[in-house]
């Protein structure tokens, strides 16, 4: 290929990729793999923070109640994980963490582990949803 036709594919394929707009999850999953929770980034004129909802939910007030509501959160969003087939190995495990952690009064290690927990069955309804719209992807031609 000649100089002129590589830079004018090369123009192409970087116009194409500078006008696909990206999404916030996009943008979120993006700063979050590079800076890590807590770094403030910008979507469309508003500033954000990467941190996700559970890990919001454990900056809380580190109470019995509060470390209550979160195990008891994170318990209900596991069922739905188990429900759909799609729950993880280790999800029950850190719950059973933050269940004993509350039962020797340690609130904010509770509340820590019950948010992992949480976001684990997140991700693992997530998962499913996406197995469920995107199987035919999997089967050969």
């Amino acid at each position: 290929m000649k100089k002129s036709t590589l830079t004018l594919l090369a123009a192409l394929t970087l116009a194409s990729g500078v006008a696909q707009a990206e999404t916030f999850q996009e943008v979120f999953n993006k700063h979050r793999a590079m800076y890590g929770k807590g770094h403030e980034f910008t979507y469309e004129g508003k500033t954000y923070q990467t941190y996700h909802p559970e890990e919001v939910e454990a900056m809380a007030e580190p109470s019995r109640d509060n470390a209550e509501a979160l195990v008891a959160s994170a318990e209900a969003k596991r069922q739905d994980a188990a429900a759909v087939g799609y729950e993880w190995r280790f999800t029950g495990r850190i719950l059973k963490q933050a269940q004993e952690a509350l039962a020797e009064e340690r609130y904010q290690d509770a509340m820590d582990l019950a948010a992992q927990a949480k976001y684990q069955a997140r991700m693992a309804i997530q998962q499913q949803a996406y197995a469920e719209e995107n199987w035919h992807l999997a089967v050969p031609e």
